[in-house]
């Protein structure tokens, strides 16, 4: 019986609720004697606020709109509490779950504020019977007790950030000189220092055409973390965030910290110049409590949705994700049944399509297309670089400013089709979408049972014997990609001789140099001394723990979402993978180099999440301070991300 029903507020902050006030609770639709009836059933706000109270209860979902509705609810609470008092409540208890993790006094601070809310409300009778049965006011208080338990429960949690560097300047013509890491909310301790208690290891390449850090900068971090180390390595010849990450792992294995911070340099242009996921996931992490360990197996610092994933069904592309699959994880791609894009685009330069969609203002390349992908039939593509109009400068919209220049993409109407532009440099993308459920990429590539091998570097030494009786010399990379094709038959490849580096080899030079070699495919079993010093590199055996995965269900059946592989991850988690394989990764760094997107693509498969991410705001696992979910300038990429 609703008479019966007590409200209990939880651990030290209970407040009493006499069965004498309850009794003058009205029933819904009934005003109280001198009261008008409640504007609940009215506003928008409220209404949306109670469904999607009642969705993040039971799903976990939470987007940039619910959370910018509680901030309106709040700001105006002295206005609503008379209107819709149970909006308000509700609103303060989904304040409160975010608010304990930074706050110290948020309980008690917020708590009183609900108490008080809810006390007046009863003796004035502005809620009812209903509305304490229909709103999730129960799952509300039972969360944040819960998280409040779990944050009083002490644990000492360790932290390292770990990224590669090879020079200032990128091959954009940007400069990274990891000013990022000396933001205030990083370095000042009034500002939260928030790496503070943060080991900071920064791999620096040791190749020619790399530069290393100056020693002003070095000094500058060691005032931001708590120790700095870095660590010269070979690294890949082309790429080299994962070689990194993988000689990071294998050589702390026994001491891992709790969570490793996996970066870029440019960090800054992935996460968004707030560091928002960042910064959160730090703060909880400084709660040294059993929740920030919980909370935190597997955190995405950088999602980004890709429109078009050639590099998983494009021409060209799909037959090495697939060979990379198939080492990685021990079992086809196919097996997993996610579908290509509904849609693809074919780029037509020198050409414009007339007329702007519903979606029509300036974004980047990728968010237009995503924009016009949700229009249908209402959009046939977008157009590019198309020169500015006087107009828009008067817009209410801010012109759309970026380094690269590529925030000039509109979604277009395009019912004429393609008009041949006066402007050479406009550039178009074709929509051609499939029928629901299939896909315009489905003709797009072959399959390939091929698996491709990682290989450890041997100098000295050759392998007796030729594979399949194949004495054709080859480059590096063809005789590596012959040995791949000829499978147990091949052990690995013998050159004639290492590959000599000076102080002046280039990477261009050196991508030549692995060309020009003189390599054969070989069959022998065992390592010989070369008397020749020749160099060979031997194919890695695959272990079968690699198949491993965790228990949490795919978002969706597309597999579009990419994290350039910056993340926290949790010390149980990295130590999924058996050591043997990290090792091997770490120390083939051709094939790292080669793989580094491809890597970027599954990072967090790898460390037990489905390959189909979740966004942040839709992931069920995630506490709802860590769900923060707001667009950065890659919030979407393109056919050239994966």
């Amino acid at each position: 019986m609703w008479k019966q029903r007590v409200i209990c507020l939880p651990c030290c902050f209970l407040v009493s609720c006499h069965a004498a006030q309850l009794d003058q609770i009205p029933p819904y639709g009934e005003a109280a004697p001198g009261q008008a009836n409640s504007g609940c059933g009215t506003e928008t706000d409220f209404t949306m606020m109670l469904i999607r109270s009642r969705a993040y209860y039971r799903t976990g979902l939470f987007e940039l709109s619910d959370s910018e509705r509680v901030s309106r609810i709040l700001e105006h609470r002295d206005v609503i509490k008379d209107i819709c008092t149970v909006a308000l409540l509700q609103a303060i208890l989904l304040k409160l779950e975010e608010n304990l993790i930074y706050q110290a006094d948020a309980f008690e601070s917020l708590m009183s504020q609900y108490a008080l809310y809810l006390h007046e409300a009863i003796r004035q009778g502005r809620i009812r019977q209903e509305d304490m049965e229909v709103w999730p006011l129960d799952e509300g208080i039972q969360r944040v007790r819960n998280i409040s338990q779990a944050l009083s429960e002490k644990r000492p949690l360790s932290t390292a950030m770990v990224m590669n560097y090879c020079q200032v300047t990128d091959r954009f013509g940007a400069s990274h000189e990891l000013d990022w890491l000396a933001e205030p909310f990083f370095a000042e301790a009034a500002e939260g220092g928030l790496l503070a208690e943060t080991d900071l290891y920064i791999y620096q390449v040791d190749w020619p055409w790399c530069k290393p850090l100056q020693e002003g900068i070095l000094r500058k971090l060691r005032r931001v973390v708590r120790r700095l180390h870095v660590v010269p390595y070979a690294g890949g010849p082309r790429r080299e965030e994962q070689t990194a990450y993988f000689k990071y792992i294998s050589d702390h294995w026994d001491n891992l910290p709790d969570f490793t911070i996996f970066v870029h340099p440019d960090a800054d242009e992935h996460q968004g110049a707030a560091f928002l996921a960042l910064r959160r996931a730090l703060s909880l992490i400084n709660t040294q409590s059993q929740f920030a360990y919980d909370a935190l197996g597997y955190y995405p610092l950088a999602q980004q949705m890709v429109v078009e994933p050639r590099r998983t069904w494009g021409p060209g592309f799909a037959p090495k994700w697939r060979r990379f699959w198939r080492r990685v994880f021990g079992h086809p791609w196919d097996i997993l049944g996610h579908k290509p894009p509904r849609c693809k685009w074919e780029r037509h330069a020198g050409h414009y399509l007339a007329a702007h969609a519903e979606a029509g203002q300036r974004q980047t390349l990728p968010a237009a297309k995503a924009a016009c992908a949700l229009l249908e039939e209402d959009c046939a593509g977008v157009t590019c670089l198309t020169p500015f109009d006087p107009l828009e400068a008067d817009s209410a919209l801010p012109l759309p400013q970026d380094r690269f220049g590529q925030r000039s993409c509109t979604a277009r109407v395009g019912a004429e089709g393609l008009i041949s532009s006066p402007e050479p440099s406009e550039v178009s993308y074709l929509k051609t979408c499939a029928a629901e459920g299939q896909s315009a990429h489905a003709a797009d590539f072959t399959e390939d049972s091929e698996t491709g091998a990682t290989y450890q570097k041997a100098e000295g030494t050759f392998l007796f014997g030729y594979a399949e009786e194949d004495e054709v010399s080859r480059g590096e990379a063809d005789a590596r990609r012959r040995c791949d094709e000829l499978g147990d038959a091949c052990t690995g490849y013998t050159c004639a001789a290492s590959i000599q580096v000076s102080p002046s080899t280039t990477k261009k030079g050196y991508a030549e140099a692995q060309q020009a070699q003189s390599c054969t495919v070989r069959s022998g079993r065992e390592l010989i001394r070369s008397p020749s010093n020749e160099l060979t590199y031997l194919k890695a055996m695959l272990h079968s723990a690699v198949a491993r995965k965790g228990d949490k269900a795919d978002a969706s059946g597309d597999f579009q979402f990419y994290t350039g592989s910056q993340s926290i991850v949790r010390k149980d988690r990295l130590q999924w993978w058996p050591l043997e394989e990290i090792q091997t990764f770490a120390a083939d760094g051709i094939w790292c180099s080669d793989t580094t997107g491809l890597f970027e693509a599954v990072w967090h498969r790898m460390f037990g999440e489905p390959l189909s991410q979740h966004p942040r705001g839709h992931d069920p696992a995630l506490p709802l301070y860590l769900k923060w979910e707001v667009p950065t300038f890659f919030s979407y990429g393109d056919e050239g991300v994966i």
